[in-house]
This record gives C-alpha cells, sequence and structure tokens, in this order.
C-alpha cells in the first residue's frame, strides 16, 4: 500500500475497547492512532497514574479506500464516522495535532486571565503554539475550556 493512497479516517469502536482494537489493529497491520491522556485515578486504597483514551470510542486510521473493509477483521469495531452520509476524512495536521497534544505532559501556564467566554484565543508560546479556539468557559483563574 503507497502512503500516498491513504487516508486518515475515524472509526468507531465499542465502549471502553479502544486499546483492545488498537492492538488488534497492530496483529492485522493496520496503521493507527489511539490517543491516550495520562491521568490520575483513585481508587479506595490508592492513587495510580493510568493512560486512558483522548476520545472515548474513537480510534484514527490510515488506510486506502480499496482495503477500508479490512478494520472490520479486528473485532470491537462499529463502524466508521460519517457526516452528511460521508465517510468524515481528516487531515494529516489535524492527526499531527493530536499527537502534539498527547505528547505532553506537563502544566500549562496562562498569563492572561481576562478571557471573556465567546473570545477567540490563540496559544503564543510553548508546546501548543498555534492552537487556536473559542473560550467556552472559565472555571477559575487557572483553568480555561
Amino acid at each position: 500500500m503507497t502512503t500516498k493512497n491513504k487516508k486518515w479516517l475515524v472509526i468507531i469502536t465499542k465502549p471502553k475497547s479502544e486499546k483492545k482494537v488498537g492492538k488488534r489493529l497492530t496483529e492485522i497491520g493496520i496503521e493507527h492512532l489511539v490517543p491516550l491522556q495520562r491521568q490520575l485515578r483513585q481508587w479506595h486504597d490508592r492513587k495510580k497514574w493510568v493512560y486512558v483514551p483522548l476520545f472515548n470510542s474513537y480510534i484514527f486510521v490510515r488506510i486506502e479506500e480499496k482495503h477500508r473493509n479490512k478494520v472490520f477483521d479486528a473485532a470491537g469495531i462499529w463502524k466508521y464516522l460519517s457526516i452528511g452520509g460521508k465517510i468524515a476524512v481528516l487531515k494529516e495536521q489535524e492527526i499531527e495535532r493530536i499527537r502534539r497534544l498527547c505528547s505532553f505532559e506537563g502544566d500549562v501556564e496562562i498569563s492572561n486571565t481576562s478571557f471573556e467566554v465567546g473570545e477567540e484565543v490563540e496559544i503564543m508560546a510553548g508546546h501548543f503554539i498555534g492552537f487556536t479556539g473559542t473560550l467556552i468557559n472559565v472555571e477559575n483563574k487557572d483553568k480555561l475550556k
């Protein structure tokens, strides 16, 4: 398979089976991305850092159109994500942004807290430089969504 003809598609998995499906895709030779984030989880007797999916029930696969049905050889996949009846296709730069998000484990410093909900914001320095978005919530002076 040539990489030129491959596209990034989104598959929907059964709940809580993203990592297992990722292993199965590796076994059958399909390039994929299961974005994970590190979270501190607490049980009644201990705390532990674990890696959990960044997007519940979503995995990204890079595959040629003619081999699209091969992903269903891996158990735990429901279907491709579609928008308006067409299978959703992601650009390489979107996948790279997701990879960048997942690769960072440090704290993010907020230098200006006079943001308004609905305001367009852009990260000007650091690991996420160039990321933009619309502010949807200000939880406190240290947390933005």
